[in-house]
């Protein structure tokens, strides 16, 4: 922050992405309530007058007292600036819904409903009131549609058609978004938008992009998932590899740039291995 203060123009966003402890274990992002508190009194001493918290509503396993975090966390941040430079202070605070993506640990998750994130957004509404908080927050629409897009199968193709023969043009620029496009679009096709957006995934379901690999393997995901409904939060792999898959799928790459950088384990020499295979020193299995 002191390194940053040469520059500075007025915000320092962080992004805690949840606000109770319980949920950020789930989510992996084991930071604790103190340090996000330490943390934003020693940005405001330093001068910057607003912080932008970022956070995302429709985690798994998401109450409304998570949500009601949100705005308790947003109020105490800005009780903290207060007391650091006074009425300068200023909170803006972006809540944007999550879309369970491929290739991550929450692939097998549903998102949010409708009537779920209209009522995250009311709670956040009415709790966050004070003059000195800005308070943004995404459309259910553009989180379908974007639930739709990175989550569906080969039959979507026909829906993005329609759609645009529909009139659906630069979907991105609000005036332009023509929600009702993309719904007409999925009647036509014969498919229901909902099996892409709130469907929970069974584990053992083969999904459109298993296809494609990330590096990371799929049981590794599988585990992670499982251990976040555990709420147990797995530590940094730079303590200790949990073979995930990477390494052995860029063995070569490892090799053709050694160095402290990867902070993974070694890649063993290949006259080790048949011509084949390429074998990765992984502690953890």
């Amino acid at each position: 922050m002191d390194a940053l203060r040469a520059s500075r123009r007025g915000g320092f966003t962080l992004a805690p992405e949840a606000a109770t402890e319980r949920m950020r274990e789930i989510i992996n992002k084991p930071v604790s309530t103190q340090q996000l508190l330490e943390t934003t009194r020693a940005v405001y001493a330093r001068g910057y007058t607003t912080i932008k918290l970022y956070f995302m509503i429709g985690h798994p396993s998401e109450t409304l007292e998570d949500v009601q975090a949100i705005a308790d966390l947003c109020n105490q941040v800005l009780a903290e600036g207060r007391k650091v430079i006074g009425r300068r202070a200023r909170l803006n605070a972006g809540v944007s819904t999550f879309v369970p993506k491929p290739h991550t640990p929450f692939q097998w998750v549903p998102c949010d409903t409708n009537e779920q994130i209209e009522a995250k957004q009311a709670l956040l509404k009415g709790q966050l009131r004070d003059r000195d908080i800005k308070l943004t927050w995404s459309k259910p629409e553009d989180t379908f549609l974007e639930s739709w897009l990175s989550r569906g199968d080969r039959r979507l193709s026909e829906v993005i058609y329609r759609a645009w023969k529909n009139g659906a043009r630069f979907d991105a620029w609000q005036d332009q978004f023509r929600f009702a496009a993309w719904l007409q679009a999925f009647e036509d096709a014969g498919l229901d938008p909902s099996f892409y957006t709130h469907r929970p995934r069974p584990l053992d379901e083969v999904f459109p992009w298993d296809h494609i690999n990330p590096g990371v393997r799929r049981a590794y995901l599988e585990k992670d998932y499982l251990m976040s409904q555990r709420g147990e939060t797995r530590q940094d792999c730079r303590e200790g590899c949990f073979a995930c898959g990477i390494l052995p799928v860029f063995a070569d790459i490892r090799r053709q740039n050694p160095g402290d950088a990867w902070q993974c384990p070694e890649v063993k020499s290949p006259s080790r291995t048949s011509k084949h295979q390429h074998a990765v020193s992984e502690p953890n299995g």
